[in-house]
């Protein structure tokens, strides 16, 4: 059967331990059978029949939420000589409401978002255009000039913001053609601000390899991954993109010797509006992210804190 059966007589023996729940706890058999539950799970079971949402430890010692059902168990003669615990694993319903409850609220972000970002432009617009009759009636001269001119680069950055937040928001339109996988990457490279850092650009892609794509979107969604990787590293570091085949897809990475993401930040860092730089939108992998799925491909981000990030995007390739 697929469900869990754990019996335990009176005397907190465990006497029955099938294959269902060695499946979802990790034990096998002989670590359950003939033990004392207690020893074995770290507590006393209640016997209380009924059915009820509850958690068993497993064997690696994480915490598995279960549904299960407790019925007291009887010999031939209606003695009672123990209880039967069945259980159901929810690790994949809660995963999935997780899920639905993570789309909710970034369908709510994005359209507050959408909101916020037309009700910003319109007045930024008034003063980008303002702040330029300024700059062209001062003196170059006048040191009131260099004051305008950071008011000219406020509304400049935060105009940028603005269009990453309507860009998110948008639904993906896709123009997909053969594209040559070296070429996206060095065409991203190309845009990249390296002034005053002291970092190496490896392009190690295979230049045979082609995939199926926007060209405009995949080089901004690497470039926003480059980018991420770039920031990443104080002082001297290197970041390198190489690229792996497979029948199906070609998988782009991009190493990073940079400081690393936390393992407890590593499911946050595609989240729209999630940044741990000072000044960050928290957009830039969001954005890659959406755009890759939207191709019907995968992003994905392993990190040691410390040592650097790896980011692999996967691609289906083109037909030849």
């Amino acid at each position: 059967m697929s469900d869990g059966v754990i019996a335990v007589g009176t005397d907190g023996v465990v006497t029955t331990f099938n294959h269902a729940a060695t499946d979802v706890l990790g034990f096998a058999q002989p670590d359950v059978i003939g033990k004392q539950y207690a020893e074995v799970f770290g507590h006393e079971r209640p016997p209380a029949p009924g059915r009820r949402l509850t958690e068993i430890h497993g064997k690696d010692g994480k915490v598995v939420p279960v549904n299960e059902k407790c019925s007291p168990i009887s010999d031939r003669n209606e003695n009672h000589i123990g209880t039967l615990y069945v259980f159901q694993d929810l690790r994949e319903i809660e995963a999935l409401r997780k899920e639905v409850r993570q789309k909710d609220r970034l369908a709510a972000i994005g359209q507050m978002a959408a909101t916020v970002a037309h009700e910003i432009r319109n007045p930024l617009g008034g003063i980008r255009g303002f702040a330029a009759l300024l700059e062209r009636d001062i003196d170059p001269e006048d040191p009131r000039h260099r004051l305008v001119q950071k008011i000219l680069t406020g509304t400049k950055n935060l105009d940028g913001v603005v269009s990453e937040l309507l860009e998110y928001t948008r639904p993906v339109e896709l123009s997909l053609r053969p594209e040559n996988c070296r070429e996206l990457v060095e065409a991203a490279i190309g845009n990249l601000d390296l002034e005053g850092r002291d970092v190496e650009i490896r392009n190690e892609v295979d230049p045979a390899e082609c995939v199926k794509a926007d060209s405009h979107k995949i080089r901004q969604a690497l470039l926003n991954i480059l980018l991420n990787a770039v920031q990443s590293i104080s002082g001297a570091g290197r970041v390198t993109v190489a690229s792996k085949v497979d029948e199906e897809a070609v998988t782009i990475s991009v190493e990073d010797t940079g400081c690393g993401i936390a393992p407890q930040d590593l499911d946050k860092v595609f989240t729209p509006f999630y940044t741990t730089k000072e000044k960050g939108t928290g957009l830039g992998l969001a954005l890659a992210a959406k755009t890759v799925e939207s191709h019907g491909g995968s992003l994905e981000a392993a990190s040691v804190l410390g040592e650097g990030s790896s980011f692999r995007l996967r691609l289906f390739k083109a037909e030849q």
